[in-house]
């Protein structure tokens, strides 16, 4: 399964992500479209053709896939890293323009 640039960006759009702000994070999308289920679950179908998956060992049921949460987590996780950089880099920009700023008044006799 190769997973549609539509289908990568319907995916991140559920997990919260905000395209295009976001794409560089769309990797998380794809990979979370791609993961495997963990044992001991199981995909089901209805009788209307819709997905579930379905724990055999503890008789639980989900219409999202199990690992959904771990992905939603990871893309909020690296949204955060994301944002902290971000604010990090003007901050440090607003330093250096206001070292800029107040110099020629430093450099006069």
């Amino acid at each position: 399964y190769a997973p549609s640039k539509d289908d990568v960006e319907e995916y991140a759009a559920w997990l919260g992500m905000d395209l295009p702000e976001d794409s560089e994070l769309l990797w998380i999308a794809r990979e979370g479209l791609l993961a495997p289920l963990p044992k001991p679950w199981k995909p089901c179908q209805t009788e209307e053709n819709d997905i579930f998956y379905f724990n055999f060992q503890t008789g639980e049921s989900t219409w999202d896939h199990p690992c959904d949460a771990r992905y939603r987590q990871m893309y909020i996780g690296k949204k955060r890293e994301k944002i902290a950089r971000k604010e990090k880099k003007l901050a440090k920009e607003m330093v250096e323009r206001e070292r800029e700023r107040r110099r020629p008044l430093l450099d006069m006799p």
